[in-house]
């Protein structure tokens, strides 16, 4: 009897567990829909739910791209290993490390003769690469160059002598202006260009016994030092040349500049003047014909390069 009821016991204090496992209200006897005896229908239990199959896979999930094999003694070979072979040798400087290195350097001053002899070979026998026919470069063929080119700043300076003229600013107190205004005078002279002087302050100058009184011009070309130089193309062109003092062959070169910005040279002539430009590519010649193949963009820049010379 005593077995009994230690059976009974037992059993009652298991039935709240069981209740509440089950998800229900924790009474056994307020879910009698669920069954008697613990027992559940299987049809009432929702669905199973199954994971995903996994399909096995010959990669693995995260393979890295596998970097292809520099080739030993190769140019990107010796870029990547002669640091790493400095080093050991310098941290470990045995005879099997320096040695290394050495063999290592060897061969890449090896590569660049080889690299430079063949280089010398394809530019003497390539005229587009020969720098020489674009600019001579021989001590006794330079000043024949030289001369050509002052030859043709002395044609391109008398063509604008033709189509305009040359406006002085001057301030009588200002220490530059008379040197200056002595440069421009044998500019004038020598090339015969038409020069009037303009005095901001009413004064003349020592060198400069005829001169005008600026009537606001000053303030309309926004000038804001003396001497100014400006070249003036009829009717109403003004191109600023220089403000500050500057030597002769200085203001030559910057009265053709302001002259061929302003297409004021014919092509004949501007062309002679650029002799540094001979044979050199213009950024439409990249351009056009443009390709991942070194055959053919090589053959497209020697046709463009045939019209440059």
């Amino acid at each position: 009897m005593l077995k009994k009821l230690l059976l009974l016991a037992l059993v009652a204090c298991a039935l709240p567990a069981i209740a509440q496992e089950e998800g229900g209200t924790g009474r056994f006897f307020d879910r009698k829909s669920e069954g008697w005896y613990w027992y559940l229908d299987p049809k009432d239990q929702p669905p199973e739910e199954k994971a995903p199959a996994v399909v096995p896979s010959d990669k693995p999930a995260h393979a890295k791209p596998v970097a292809a094999k520099k080739e030993p003694f190769s140019v990107e070979w010796l870029r990547e290993n002669m640091p790493k072979l400095l080093d050991a040798a310098v941290n470990n400087p045995t005879k099997e490390n320096v040695e290394a290195y050495f063999y290592a350097q060897r061969v890449a001053m090896d590569k660049s003769q080889r690299y430079a002899e063949q280089a010398r070979q394809v530019v003497a026998n390539d005229p587009f690469l020969d720098e020489n026919n674009r600019v001579p470069i021989a001590s006794y063929t330079k000043p024949f160059f030289l001369r050509e080119t002052q030859e043709a700043k002395d044609v391109a300076l008398k063509h604008v002598a033709s189509v305009g003229g040359l406006w002085v600013f001057f301030d009588s107190k200002c220490k530059f202006c008379q040197p200056q205004a002595n440069s421009v005078a044998e500019l004038s002279k020598k090339y015969g260009i038409l020069t009037n002087f303009i005095s901001m302050d009413g004064k003349g100058l020592p060198n400069i016994p005829q001169f005008s009184r600026d009537k606001g011009h000053a303030k309309q070309l926004k000038l804001k030092i003396t001497p100014t130089t400006v070249l003036v193309v009829p009717p109403n062109n003004f191109y600023i040349v220089s403000q500050g003092m500057m030597a002769q062959d200085q203001l030559a070169d910057r009265i053709l500049l302001a002259a061929e910005s302003n297409s004021l040279l014919p092509k004949d002539i501007s062309t002679k003047l650029n002799a540094y430009d001979r044979g050199v590519l213009t950024n439409e010649d990249t351009q056009d014909g443009r390709s991942d193949d070194p055959k053919q963009w090589v053959q497209k820049l020697k046709e463009r390069l045939q019209s440059r010379y």
